[in-house]
């Protein structure tokens, strides 16, 4: 389970926002809800330390490619929490919105267990943890859902200026007999609590802990009715 890649949602909503357009998008389907347990926190934990690339198709307000690069995690400090970091860069292009080709790079921190800390994204935002969040489960089943940590949101490093905060939560919902989808759900509020972003990235999970990326889905309230759904090519 991957629980902020950017510690981590921001850089897909980051891009969003730069786009302009309006329209929708979605999903659905139909699920076998199996009993099975699934290692959630070793499968993160591999996640994160290895890095990962995920190209995709991208549909809703815009349509498109896109591609998701997380770097190998290596030794950091984060707000005095000695732990990890890893680089993230997004970048997407689009055949029928404006701009047409955007990239956003920055960087999530961890600490030793690989609990996420907050992440800097020059330019763009700085986040950093409200309180420490604790380990992962080390197991979840279908069903289990839980608000996970809260981040406060800057401009940047300097926390001079406060843009509001994001909270981070999961569900984990069926799929199949053997495997199951975990998904980390982001919402980003301003500075009055108004509701600016919900992204919800889903990865499915399998019981020797193989985690494999399916989509986000980014839903942009408030200002903007701009939907981008990213679907794993």
């Amino acid at each position: 389970m991957v629980i902020k890649e950017s510690a981590f949602a921001m850089m897909v909503t980051a891009m969003v926002v730069l786009i302009s357009g309006c329209g929708g998008g979605g999903d659905s389907g139909s699920a076998t809800v199996s009993t099975m347990s699934f290692p959630a926190q070793a499968a993160y934990r591999a996640r994160v330390a290895a890095g990962s690339t995920d190209n995709f198709t991208v549909s809703g307000t815009c349509a498109g490619t896109a591609t998701y690069t997380d770097g190998v995690a290596t030794a950091s400090t984060f707000e005095g929490v000695t732990g990890f970091a890893a680089s993230t860069t997004v970048s997407i292009n689009l055949t029928n919105c404006t701009p047409a080709t955007s990239a956003v790079s920055g960087t999530s921190y961890y600490d030793s267990n690989y609990s996420p800390l907050g992440d800097s994204i020059p330019g763009v935002e700085y986040a950093k943890f409200v309180t420490a969040p604790p380990p992962l489960p080390t197991t979840v089943k279908v069903g289990d859902t839980a608000v996970y940590a809260t981040f406060a949101l800057y401009t940047d490093s300097t926390k001079a200026t406060t843009t509001g905060q994001e909270v981070l939560s999961y569900v984990v919902e069926a799929d199949t007999a053997t495997t199951a989808v975990v998904n980390l759900i982001s919402k980003e509020y301003n500075t009055s609590n108004q509701l600016l972003s919900t992204q919800q990235s889903r990865y499915r999970i399998a019981a020797d802990g193989t985690l494999t990326t399916l989509s986000i889905d980014v839903q942009l309230s408030t200002t903007s009715t701009t939907h981008i759904v990213l679907t794993k090519s």
